[in-house]
């Protein structure tokens, strides 16, 4: 939970609470508290700090900001981390701090770019890297941004060096009516071990988005992922990742109480023998997956809504990585809901589910529960009870998804 203030001059405040309801395995309970806020010292100078304590031990951030012209801001950040609830880390990672420092400049009304100096120390890597990019936006649809990433990173048990190198390209399209995006990133890791040899990985990303009005009732999505890395220490080590997804929106203009979502997605997943769960084990299966989907909502009323989705996954999986051995994992889901909106602000969500393997002869089903809150026209925050240990996204095939969930849902 979080409180906040706003005095709408020179400063904000906020304060927050956090506590882990259950943990597992060798995770540890992750209470925490703190208080952090801003300042503006000057017209031209902003000041922010946070400070927290805990069951993972005390952290905190400072950091300031110093408009210099009204082109060029110049800016300092650290941040000691001791696993606050949004970072995402392990809590056997242990403590982790990190230093930026920068420049960004607005070279012109269509260039921008920016200078970073990043200091990381922690547990188990330290190091200094230097990132630098630059944004074009030659028209109001056409748009251009290049960054890099370069230095060294330390293991603090072995003394073991990364050298890291990293780049990146993104180019942008949009009109009223389409918006395109595509990028490719890459990385090179050339890593120390205890016997003084080395190891290197090279990995490629590739991003691309489409998103089509094609009349005030419909609209077109896309999306093509795919990435590749490549391991000196053998095909064992290497990894692959494709996801295309194509959808259709549809919402009638003169009878806009029906919305209806089409979507295929094909999935193509071999995890590395490096990658590891969050129970520090292997990631286990090479996944190849074809996912078609419809999902319909009806509003009976201007509160009461009733919905449901079918999905359908075609697919196949392995357990060996270097010589697959697929075999089918074909599944079907079925979801009915239903939504009401009570007061002014609040939403009621009920659903049922069941998911059938029939490779599996098994078949799973239960309840899901949300309560949401609307702020404003176009944000809810929710939070609810999944009674399910399965996901309606077919793709995932970890059954680990029974409890508490909070949701978070935007619109425009």
């Amino acid at each position: 939970m979080q409180i906040g203030y706003d005095a709408r001059g020179k400063w904000n405040g906020y304060g927050f609470i956090q506590d882990s309801l259950t943990t597992s395995g060798t995770r540890k309970a992750n209470g925490r508290f703190g208080v952090g806020g801003s300042y503006l010292i000057s017209d031209r100078l902003r000041l922010e700090m946070e400070v927290s304590d805990g069951d993972l031990g005390p952290g905190g951030r400072i950091g300031t900001s110093y408009l210099k012209s009204e082109r060029t801001s110049f800016y300092v950040n650290y941040a000691f981390d001791n696993e606050q609830a949004d970072n995402g880390q392990s809590g056997a990672r242990g403590a982790e701090g990190s230093l930026v420092s920068g420049m960004k400049t607005r070279l012109s009304d269509s260039t921008s770019v920016f200078v970073e100096e990043r200091y990381q120390h922690g547990r188990y890597l330290t190091g200094l890297t230097h990132a630098t990019g630059v944004q074009l936006v030659p028209t109001e649809r056409w748009s251009l941004s290049v960054s890099s990433d370069v230095g060294t990173l330390q293991d603090r048990l072995s003394g073991a060096e990364t050298e890291r190198v990293a780049g990146g390209l993104n180019v942008g399209f949009g009109t009223e009516a389409l918006q395109l995006s595509t990028g490719v990133e890459y990385r090179d890791d050339q890593s120390e071990r205890t016997d003084a040899s080395t190891t290197r990985r090279k990995t490629w990303l590739y991003r691309n988005n489409l998103r089509w009005q094609m009349n005030p009732a419909s609209r077109l999505l896309g999306k093509l992922n795919y990435s590749t890395s490549d391991s000196s220490d053998g095909g064992l080590y290497d990894g692959r990742y494709t996801e295309a997804v194509v959808g259709y929106a549809f919402r009638p203009v003169r009878h806009d109480r029906l919305n209806a979502l089409l979507k295929y997605t094909y999935y193509y997943d071999v995890p590395s023998a490096g990658q590891v769960t969050q129970s520090n084990a292997f990631a286990q299966y090479v996944q190849k997956s074809h996912v078609g989907s419809v999902d319909l909502t009806y509003d009976l009323t201007a509160r009461l809504s009733i919905g449901g989705k079918y999905a359908h996954r075609i697919g196949e999986i392995s357990l060996d990585r270097e010589d697959p051995d697929f075999f089918d994992n074909t599944a079907t889901l079925y979801v009915l809901r239903s939504d009401f909106r009570f007061r002014r602000n609040w939403e009621l969500l009920v659903e049922g589910r069941a998911l059938e393997m029939k490779n599996l002869g098994e078949t799973r089903s239960g309840a899901l529960v949300a309560v949401s809150r609307y702020v404003g026209d176009h944000f809810k925050v929710g939070t609810g009870y999944n009674f399910t240990d399965f996901s309606d996204d077919l793709t995932d095939l970890d059954y680990d998804h029974r409890g508490v969930f909070l949701n978070l849902t935007g619109a425009f």
